[in-house]
């Protein structure tokens, strides 16, 4: 009996101890931080700028005009300094000619691997994540990005997406669109895919715990982007319901200790209700500027902050 009784108090003792190691370890999570908003100048463009991406040698600055998914095309602007780029012009290969159409979401690795999301002959053909090579203001030999990740249901699309710097791992954002019954997005879930050739990404076997403590039933995720050491997820998300005019929209973001284990519970890092809509957040290669869209009076316009040093 004393045996039974002695192993018991170690099981309790043993119990405590992981709780208070978990609870250590959750409090030990360092989030990222960010200063001041700056309104991005971006010369002689003269529409709304929306979903930007900036590539990994800070060269490019990619996004697309109104995302009304009737004429959604992508562009891209080239750098002056951090906060200023000159507009050039359209993607070329990118966009569809013929209305209604989205071309949207523009996302890139290191080696020019670009990707973007298209409604390219949808419903008939229900992937619609598309690749190609980018090569000054280019994108060429396009194809449509293959993988069990794709719904392949009628009503699901890739929404969103974000590519691994290295070009190796995919998180993509699946939605479910339903006009009769929901606005916007009825449901979304978030996963990560691990390339397998130039065309193909496989879910990862433990994507769903990977991201256990970012996917809830109760919001709607999209705009992922993950930094270049893999270690912090970014997104935007808000409740799932009807929107209205107080439906707060969030960018948040989530961290790990390494590129192999499950990210932490997501911190929010700013929000807006949707007058003032922020949303699609994109980070530099080193980490320290973030870039995103904010609704403004009259337009949507890209922002920035710079990381805060510790």
């Amino acid at each position: 009996m004393r045996i039974r009784a002695l192993l018991k108090i170690i099981f309790v003792l043993l119990i405590i101890s992981c709780s208070s190691n978990e609870s250590d370890s959750i409090e030990s999570v360092t989030y990222p931080s960010f200063g001041s908003e700056t309104e991005v100048t971006i010369n002689n463009l003269s529409f709304d700028a929306m979903e930007p991406f900036i590539s990994s040698n800070g060269n490019y600055l990619f996004f697309n005009n109104l995302n009304d998914g009737v004429n959604t095309k992508l562009y891209y602007a080239t750098k002056i300094n951090d906060s200023t780029f000159n507009y050039v012009g359209e993607l070329i290969g990118t966009n569809q000619p013929t209305t209604p159409h989205l071309d949207a979401v523009a996302d890139m690795d290191s080696n020019g691997n670009f990707y973007w999301t298209s409604t390219r002959n949808y419903p008939n053909e229900l992937n619609n994540l598309f690749h190609g090579t980018f090569s000054i203001g280019n994108v060429s030999d396009i194809e449509r990005v293959q993988g069990d990740f794709n719904m392949n249901t009628s009503g699901w699309l890739v929404m969103d997406h974000g590519i691994s710097l290295d070009g190796q791992f995919l998180y993509f954002n699946n939605a479910r669109f339903d006009a009769v019954n929901c606005q916007g997005p009825c449901e979304t879930t978030l996963g990560v895919a691990q390339k397998d050739d130039a065309s193909t990404f496989s879910t990862l076997p433990n994507s769903e715990s990977i991201l256990q403590n970012i996917n809830d039933a109760n919001y709607i995720y999209y705009a992922p982007c993950i930094s270049s050491d893999n270690l912090e997820l970014y997104f935007t998300r808000y409740l799932k319901g009807q929107i209205t005019s107080s439906t707060v929209f969030e960018i948040c973001v989530a961290v790990r200790g390494n590129s192999l284990s499950e990210f932490s519970i997501p911190k929010v890092l700013f929000s807006e209700v949707i007058s003032n809509l922020i949303e699609a957040p994109t980070l530099t290669a080193d980490k320290n500027i973030i870039y995103y869209h904010r609704k403004t009076s009259d337009s949507h316009k890209i922002m920035m902050r710079y990381r805060n040093t510790l």
